[in-house]
């Protein structure tokens, strides 16, 4: 049984250690048939069907806590249906598989391929053999449960990597404009994007954008865009006709399953006009220096739904000295506190309006405050990502 143990104790992988039982039950007790019914996870059944034991299995855990042969099994009505159902299935001896002193699982022995019966030692010594198998098969399953684990986590560190890498690491000067963002990745990684792309004429392309699922898939949709976007901007398109083509772009190489809300917009900070298309993304505040909220909604459907057959629709906003521009993703308004509430759009326009006459960079970091005020004690499930900018 030692030179067992330290056999057992080495193997990793499940199915080597149910080779190694069986092998074991037949070489050393004579029996090739035999189930082993689990508390948790997948039984296991070795020439059993398991038609009638998976039924049984609750009735098996709270009858069986020692060996026990069938024709021990307590003559009373409330096991007369599992009495023939192992008779049906031709099992005669029941074996608990204990862990920390509680059963776990039960294992089914056939009769023996010789004949005869399960005689005392036979069952201590299958008492022990498979309680040595379940403790590797459970030693197994958590090996192979923290592989899987660190296997995501590894994906989830490219999935940031690739995110963080995406997003400008600085942002530019703009003459007349304050400009402060942020991107704070949840521990499952979304695809959030925000940009502000210096152009022509004292132009600059601002965007912000939310890519649907999480991960590494949602972290190179997102690549997708902001290449899109930056091969896009040289060509001076007029924004609804350049977000028509990412539009059509993204619905042709994407599962319909995968969409992006998206909004950008181009600000002239001469004239302190800002065009912009919204492609279905929270529309962003507009506060104006007595506090008012407008908020900039005109553009058409969120990107990747559908071929694009209605243009999109372009809105404009005069910006004047005291006027700010607050993008956000849904990270932002569908923020949850401990009871899964959502911070919604209507408190943030509420916080926003107390934060007139701040910077932009203050404002910024006030609402992230705000947000994770909100959140203390909860795990944040999404990207948080927002942009600020204010004309002086």
């Amino acid at each position: 049984m030692f030179e067992l143990a330290k056999e057992f104790g080495g193997i990793q992988n499940p199915e080597i250690v149910v080779k190694l039982f069986s092998l074991t039950l037949m070489g050393q007790v004579g029996t090739s048939r035999f189930a082993i019914c689990l508390k948790e996870g997948k039984s296991l059944y070795s020439k059993i069907s398991g038609e009638y034991l998976e039924t049984d299995k609750q009735t098996l855990f709270k009858l069986v806590s020692a060996p026990l042969l069938i024709s021990e099994l307590p003559d009373t009505k409330r096991y007369n249906i599992l009495h023939d159902h192992l008779l049906k299935e031709k099992i005669s001896a029941l074996i608990p598989l204990q862990m920390q002193n509680e059963v776990k699982g039960v294992l089914c022995l056939g009769d023996k391929l010789r004949g005869g019966g399960y005689t005392q030692s036979d069952l201590e010594f299958i008492f022990s053999l498979s309680n040595l198998a379940f403790v590797s098969l459970e030693n197994a399953r958590l090996f192979n449960e923290e592989l899987e684990k660190k296997k995501m986590e590894s994906e989830l560190l490219i999935a940031r990597e690739i995110q963080q890498g995406l997003l400008p690491r600085t942002l530019p000067t703009i003459d007349g404009f304050e400009i402060a963002a942020e991107n704070i990745s949840s521990k499952q990684v979304g695809g959030d994007y925000y940009d502000a792309i210096p152009t022509d004429n004292n132009k600059f392309i601002i965007t912000i954008a939310d890519v649907s699922g999480k991960g590494t898939p949602a972290s190179l949709l997102m690549a997708n865009v902001q290449a899109t976007v930056h091969a896009l901007v040289p060509f001076q398109l007029a924004l609804s006709i350049a977000t028509a083509r990412i539009n059509d772009l993204i619905y042709r190489n994407t599962s319909s399953d995968k969409f992006i809300t998206f909004f950008w917009g181009s600000l002239d900070a001469k004239s302190k006009k800002f065009q912009y298309v919204n492609a279905g993304h929270n529309p962003p505040f507009v506060m104006r220096r007595d506090g008012t909220i407008e908020r900039l909604s005109d553009g058409g459907l969120i990107l990747g739904i559908m071929k694009t057959i209605v243009p999109y629709q372009e809105g404009s906003v005069a910006l004047n000295s005291g006027d700010s521009v607050i993008l956000f993703t849904d990270g932002v308004s569908e923020a949850m506190d401990i009871n899964g509430v959502d911070y919604t759009e209507e408190r943030l326009e509420s916080f926003v309006k107390g934060l007139n006459g701040k910077s932009a960079s203050a404002m910024l970091s006030d609402i992230i405050n705000e947000i994770q005020r909100y959140c203390t004690a909860a795990a944040q499930y999404d990207d948080i990502t927002l942009i600020v900018f204010k004309a002086t």
